[in-house]
């Protein structure tokens, strides 16, 4: 077999491997938002509201997008809620930068998180 048989298929399972981590990333994150093991901050909150509003009218996440919700965070970002939020992030943008259809339901996911993140007052006022 040639290198050009073997790599799309590398490529394919890469991918398939981010969605599920991106599903497994969402999955926990959500879990612990309903159990108050995690509440996001005002931080966490601004950032998941912006690019909410940033992907409202088509509904897609982008690269762009992302990067520039990571870039607003900048550093802060990186330690508020325990870094949860960016680790997200990062896998909605590998996950972005190659669509396949299989994503959908993993990006339909992350996109209910960040729509409760940006919804949802920290517990008692405090940053977790």
């Amino acid at each position: 077999m040639s290198q050009d048989a073997v790599a799309p298929r590398a490529v394919l399972e890469r991918h398939t491997s981010a969605v599920r981590r991106l599903t497994h990333l969402t999955v926990a994150l959500a879990e612990d938002l309903d159990q108050g093991l995690w509440a996001p901050g005002p931080l966490e909150q601004a950032l998941a509201s912006r690019l909410l509003v940033a992907c409202a009218g088509d509904g897609q996440f982008t690269l762009a997008r992302l990067r520039e919700t990571i870039w607003e965070g900048s550093v802060a970002l990186t330690y508020a809620g325990g870094g949860r939020l960016p680790r997200l992030l990062a896998q909605l943008c590998e996950v972005t930068e190659r669509p396949a259809p299989e994503a959908g339901p993993a990006l339909s996911a992350a996109q209910r998180l960040l729509e409760r993140t940006a919804r949802t007052a920290p517990a008692g006022g405090d940053e977790h």
